[in-house]
């Protein structure tokens, strides 16, 4: 059996870019080089942003920031590698990441957002739907759902089961990883499609379900469901 080639990833500020100046001091993009079967590829950073210096880059985040994404990388690499075999290559790696890099939380706020506007905009008086702000990323869906009740006398009766089902999956998973969006240890979606961040989230509903497995499939089916709603991944 062959010995698995080592994935390398290197942080470094691109200074190749045009920077931005802050009092007077130039600041850079964070990049990651990542070194691969002799091969490398550079690609931006997706959390980082413009530094002065790699350990300002370390310090304007929270503990464990460089590791999130190194792994997240490295899943990224394993993932595509364990797809393709021996015609696997870095070129297009960027593309993949900025896929699988995405935090689940991200993905299922975005999905139950666009699920509420598609049956909202089927409702009278339409008007309504145009006056709520769902393009704002700081209004969340909790919001909208709210002032969705609160606008449309008969809303709780257009709401179907399945809808119903995928609010109390997502207010379960956002409740059960409150606290890990502040510290990088939240559920990424590669970290879904190599399987460790749903068996994480099936031992953590089992604090909400106890033994009722068909509750935890059903759950577990909705953030699979919302994982490929993003389109090939």
């Amino acid at each position: 059996m062959k010995k698995p080639k080592k994935i390398t990833v290197k942080f470094f500020l691109n200074k190749l870019v045009k920077p931005v100046k802050e009092n007077k001091a130039l600041s850079y993009p964070l990049y990651m080089l990542i070194i691969y079967n002799r091969k490398n590829t550079s690609i931006k950073s997706h959390y980082g942003g413009f530094y002065k210096s790699l350990e300002e880059a370390g310090k304007a985040h929270y503990p464990g920031f460089f590791d999130f994404e190194e792994r997240i990388v490295k899943k990224t690499v394993e993932y595509e590698l364990a797809r393709k075999g021996e015609s696997f290559d870095l070129k297009g790696l960027h593309d993949k990441y900025e896929k699988y890099c995405i935090g689940i939380d991200v993905l299922f706020a975005s999905y139950m957002k666009n699920s509420l506007w598609t049956m909202l905009v089927r409702c009278e008086p339409q008007k309504y739907v145009f006056a709520l702000n769902f393009n704002e990323p700081n209004v969340e869906f909790v919001t909208l759902y709210e002032m969705a009740q609160k606008l449309y006398k008969d809303f709780n009766k257009v709401v179907s089961r399945e809808f119903k089902e995928e609010i109390e999956a997502y207010t379960n998973f956002m409740k059960l990883y409150q606290g890990s969006f502040f510290q990088y240890t939240f559920p990424t979606v590669i970290e879904w499609l190599d399987k460790a961040a749903e068996q994480d989230y099936r031992t953590k509903l089992k604090q909400i379900y106890k033994k009722d497995i068909d509750m935890i499939e059903k759950s577990l089916s909705v953030v699979n469901k919302v994982v490929f709603s993003m389109g090939e991944v």
